[in-house]
């Protein structure tokens, strides 16, 4: 029985049905490598790499030389922050079937277990068989030539770097977005967990106890936090609305108002936060900003807020009454979920940045400056919540654990976003944070993500030496780290754009 395109599709928004559909179908048929191997990619999109790993094991046991079960369960491995078993498991898929993907996987972790010379050669094995066109390529001269760089060599790495940029001239948008796509899907294996709703509620919660200067709605884990809620929910300061969604959902799916709180406490795997029923109105209708942070270094921590951002709109006009929580067109504002709507209007046209349902951040800033509100005091505020987020992470130890016993640029920089709703006073609330923020979209989503890409690539893809160098710091930047780390913060600032580093 063959498995449909249907079930991708379902996986990608309806995970849990889409795994107990599949459950059923592993059971039915025990021998279909299909059914096994979509498992596997189910629990993968909910970030489950253990249960994930199991279901592509299970596959291996039907088929040892299936390909992708074979690097997607090295991958889950990677991903769990087991270098060295995911180093045993993409040279196994290496040895049964020759892939450039796992051929650089081998590299990458070679730089991250100090194994460094080993990882300039493999990366320079890769570069020698792939065809010219191959996608890998960019990635690869990256890698290189920061393994260049982390192995003492940063005349060879700036060769590598410049072949890199010449790829960028001709090909901007593929290769800025694709290393960027890449290298969050090969980043530090903590920044996971903070992709998961309840995980990120709990962290921002106890965050809050320690440094009250974020500002979030009260967020509640079901069925764990069961009776917090129903104690929150008698308070006599306790909203009238509230706000559902499934705790790995994604789009805006099964996200759901309710005014009856009763009615959820028996839910499990959401999470319930207080809804927040003032938010300053654009044209009459909610919207929220996708809001984006830069992460490049780890030690010491330097990273940045861009300063324009995307705002998705709802497509219904805006009204808080709890007799009206059930219709998600006027309060999820996710553009995904509303294909179709006819209230949904998304231009075409780049250029205009303050019409329809997805307009720029700096149009927001700009019209609530008219309507009285200070932008750059709400600017102010976002940078100083992304700030606290950023300082969250910190005291969590992901930075110092992402820099102990590791090559520094074996993690190149990181890009996130964090989805943001400003409210009737102009302050923003952090509702959840998007690991790997998506590039593709309307015409305005992808005018703003590449050029914010593109900066993103000049920031750190870049000649440590050139013929302006003078001859003292050239010995300098080839005898000593420091330097060269030095001159990477000085071109990273000089090429920041609209990145505004932060205060941290």
């Amino acid at each position: 029985m063959p498995l449909t395109d249907d079930i991708n599709e379902l996986i990608e928004h309806e995970t849990t049905q889409a795994q107990l559909m599949l459950r059923r179908l592993t059971e039915e048929m025990p021998k279909s490598v299909d059914a096994h191997y979509l498992l596997g990619i189910s629990h993968l999109r909910r970030l489950e790499f253990g249960p994930a790993r199991a279901a592509f094991l299970d596959v291996l046991k039907l088929d040892p030389k299936h390909n992708d079960a074979l690097r997607n369960a090295a991958f889950c491995l990677l991903a769990s922050g087991d270098y060295e078993g995911a180093l045993e498991g993409f040279q196994h898929a290496l040895k049964m079937t020759a892939n450039a993907g796992s051929m650089r996987h081998v590299a990458l972790l070679l730089h991250r277990l100090s194994r460094t010379q080993e990882a300039v050669k493999t990366y320079e094995r890769l570069l020698s068989v792939c065809q010219p066109t191959s996608p890998e390529i960019p990635i690869a001269l990256q890698g290189l030539a920061f393994a260049l760089r982390d192995a003492g060599r940063p005349i060879a790495a700036d060769q590598v770097m410049l072949q890199l940029i010449e790829r960028f001239r001709r090909e901007p948008v593929a290769i800025s977005s694709g290393l960027i796509a890449r290298n969050n899907s090969d980043d530090f294996h903590e920044w996971s967990p903070y992709a998961d709703k309840a995980q990120l509620a709990a962290v921002l919660t106890a965050r809050a106890a320690k440094d009250p200067g974020g500002r979030f709605p009260e967020t509640f884990v079901l069925p764990k936090d069961r009776a917090a809620l129903e104690a929150f929910a008698k308070r006599k300061d306790a909203p009238a609305l509230y706000i559902v969604k499934p705790i790995r959902g994604s789009g805006g799916q099964g996200i759901r108002v309710t005014a009856d709180i009763k009615g959820e406490l028996d839910a499990e795997d959401v999470v319930v936060q207080r809804y927040i029923d003032r938010p300053f109105l654009i044209e009459g209708h909610k919207g929220h900003c996708r809001i984006y942070c830069l992460v490049t270094s780890a030690s010491p921590l330097r990273a940045y807020v861009y300063s324009e951002g995307i705002v998705r709109i709802a497509p219904e006009p805006y009204d808080s009454d709890p007799a009206k929580a059930a219709g998600p067109s006027m309060h999820v504002t996710n553009t995904a979920l509303h294909l179709g709507h006819p209230g949904l209007n998304v231009s075409t046209d780049a250029s205009q940045d303050d019409v329809g349902s997805i307009r720029s951040l700096s149009a927001l800033l700009r019209r609530m400056t008219a309507e009285g509100i200070d932008g750059e005091r709400v600017f102010a505020e976002i940078k100083a919540l992304v700030e606290w987020h950023v300082r969250m992470l910190a005291a969590e130890g992901l930075f110092v654990r992402q820099a102990a016993g590791r090559p520094a640029r074996a993690f190149p920089p990181k890009l996130f976003g964090l989805d943001v709703l400003v409210d009737a006073e102009g302050h923003p609330w952090l509702i959840e944070m998007q690991r790997t923020p998506a590039a593709k979209g309307a015409a305005l989503v992808e005018k703003i993500n590449l050029e914010m890409y593109r900066t993103v690539f000049h920031m750190a893809h870049a000649p440590l030496i050139d013929d302006a160098t003078p001859a003292d710091r050239v010995q300098a930047l080839r005898s000593d780290d420091a330097a060269r780390r030095e001159r990477e913060a000085e071109i990273e600032m000089a090429n920041r754009g609209k990145f505004v580093p932060l205060d941290l």
